[in-house]
C-alpha cells in the first residue's frame, strides 16, 4: 500500500482537475459533433464515408473522455484517505490467449466487410475501438505481467497522461517544427519567384486531383526527388522520435520519486506508451475505406513499438532515480529513440518505394522495388523482435534477480508496504 496518502494530496487535486476537465471537454465536444450531424445530415441511415469519419472522431473523443474518469475517481479516493494495494496484473489464462486474438481477427473481418454497410455509423465506432484496443491490451498484459505497478491511481494516472497530455505536447512541438520549415521555404520562395510559380501550379493540380491515384501521379516527380526522401527521413526518423519519446516519458517522470524498482519503471513506461498509442492510432485511422483493415493492422503493430520504446525509456528513468545510473538513462532513451526512428524509416522506405513502382508501371523500377522490399523487411524484423522483447524483458525484470533490488529500495525508504508476493497481494 502507499504510505502517507494525504502527503500527495496536491497531486491528487491536480489530477482530478486535469482528468475531469479533459473528460468534460472531450465528451461535450463529441456530443456537439453528433448533434451537428443529426441536425444537418441524415447520418443515421446514410453510409456516406465522410460523415462516418466524423462519427469516428466523436467516438474517439468519447473513448478518451471515459478513460479519464477512472483517473479522477481513484484520485478522489486517495483524497479521502483510501490506501491502495500495489497493482499487479496476473498472467493471462489460456482462454484469454485464444479469445483476445480470435476476437481481434473477427473485428478486423467485420471492419473489412461491413465498414460501408447501411447503418454503419452505429457499429463501426465499436469495431474501430476494438481493433486498436485489443492488441494494446494484450501487449500490456505481456509486458507488465506480474510486475508491481504501484497504486491503481499511479498506474491509471500514467496511462491518462500518456493518452492526453503526451500527444498534445508532441503535436504542438511537431507543428512548431513544421511551421518553422514552412517559414524557411517561404523565405526561399520569396527570393526565387520562378520557384513560386511552379509551387502555385502544383498546388492547383493537387486541388483538382479527383482521387488518390491522380494525386500520386500529380506529385510523383516531387516524391521521386531524393531530397524529398531525405527531408522525410530527417523529420520522421529524427525529429519526430525525439519529440514523441520525450513527450511519452512524461508520465513516468512525474512519478519518478515513487518508483520502487527498474521493473516498475519499465511497466509504467509501457502503460504511458499504451495511452499514447491508443490516442494516436484511433486518431490516425478515422477514414473507413477498402484499405481500412490494412490501416488498422499497421496501427496495431505501431502501437507495440510505442509501448516498447516508452518502456525502455521508463526503465532508464528508474535506474537513474533509484541507482543514480544516469548513463543507463541516456542509453535507454537513445535506444527508445532509435527503435522509433528505425520503425519510421521502414515506413518511409516502403511508401517511397511503392510510389516509385506505381509511377513507373508497367516498367520495372529497381530502386523502388529495393526500397519497398527493404522497408517491408525492416518492419517485419522489428515486429518480430518487439514481440520477443516483451516476453524476454518481462521475464528478466520480474525474475528473482530483481527481488533483492526491490527489497533494498523498500527498506531504504523505511517502509515494507509495497512488496507484492507472487500472486500480486501485498504483504
Amino acid at each position: 500500500m502507499d504510505s502517507n496518502p494525504r502527503s500527495t494530496g496536491w497531486r491528487s487535486i491536480l489530477i482530478i482537475i486535469f482528468s475531469l476537465g479533459g473528460s468534460a471537454l472531450t465528451i461535450s465536444s463529441a456530443i456537439g459533433i453528433l448533434i451537428f450531424l443529426a441536425i444537418n445530415t441524415n447520418f443515421v441511415l446514410d453510409a456516406n464515408l465522410p460523415q462516418l469519419a466524423t462519427v469516428l472522431v466523436a467516438s474517439t473523443l468519447i473513448v478518451i473522455g471515459l478513460l479519464l474518469l477512472p483517473v479522477a475517481w481513484l484520485s478522489l479516493q486517495r483524497l479521502r484517505g483510501l490506501k491502495f494495494d500495489s497493482l499487479v496484473l496476473p498472467p493471462l489464462r489460456l482462454w484469454a490467449w485464444i479469445s483476445i486474438p480470435g476476437l481481434w481477427i473477427l473485428v478486423m473481418v467485420l471492419a473489412t466487410l461491413y465498414y460501408d454497410a447501411p447503418g454503419a455509423s452505429w457499429y463501426v465506432p465499436f469495431l474501430h475501438f476494438l481493433s486498436i484496443a485489443l492488441p494494446i491490451y494484450l501487449v500490456i498484459r505481456i509486458g507488465a505481467n506480474r510486475i508491481p505497478l504501484g497504486s491503481s491511481q499511479r498506474a491509471w494516472g500514467v496511462f491518462g497522461i500518456g493518452m492526453t497530455l503526451a500527444p498534445l505536447l508532441a503535436v504542438i512541438a511537431e507543428f512548431t517544427m513544421i511551421a518553422l520549415g514552412i517559414a524557411v521555404v517561404a523565405v526561399y520562395l520569396g527570393f526565387n519567384p520562378d520557384k513560386m510559380v511552379a509551387v502555385e501550379q502544383l498546388v492547383n493540380q493537387v486541388e483538382q486531383a479527383s482521387d488518390l491515384d491522380s494525386l500520386v501521379y500529380t506529385v510523383g516527380p516531387l516524391l521521386q526527388n531524393p531530397l524529398t526522401l531525405l527531408t522525410a527521413l530527417a523529420f520522421l526518423s529524427f525529429l519526430v522520435p525525439v519529440i514523441e519519446e520525450t513527450a511519452k516519458s512524461l508520465g513516468v517522470w512525474l512519478v519518478a520519486d515513487r518508483l520502487k524498482s527498474p521493473a516498475q519503471g519499465f511497466a509504467l513506461g509501457i502503460l504511458s506508451g499504451a495511452g499514447f498509442a491508443l490516442a494516436e492510432s484511433l486518431s490516425a485511422s478515422l477514414t473507413a475505406d477498402n484499405s481500412w483493415a490494412v490501416t488498422l493492422t499497421t496501427r496495431a503493430i505501431s502501437g507495440s513499438m510505442h509501448m516498447l520504446a516508452t518502456g525502455l525509456f521508463g526503465w532508464g528513468i528508474a535506474y537513474a532515480r533509484l541507482e543514480k545510473r544516469y548513463l543507463r538513462l541516456v542509453g535507454m532513451s537513445l535506444l527508445a529513440i532509435l527503435l522509433h526512428a528505425t520503425w519510421n524509416a521502414g515506413v518511409i522506405f516502403s511508401v517511397a518505394g511503392g510510389v516509385r513502382v506505381m509511377l513507373t508501371m508497367p516498367d520495372f523500377d529497381l530502386l523502388g522495388s529495393l526500397l519497398t522490399i527493404g522497408g517491408a523487411g525492416l518492419l517485419f524484423v522489428l515486429t518480430s523482435g518487439m514481440v520477443l522483447s516483451f516476453f524476454i524483458l518481462n521475464w528478466r525484470l520480474r525474475g528473482p534477480a530483481q527481488l533483492p533490488v526491490q527489497q533494498e529500495m523498500v527498506e531504504a525508504s523505511g517502509s515494507t508496504n509495497e512488496v507484492p508476493n507472487e500472486m500480486g497481494k501485498v504483504k
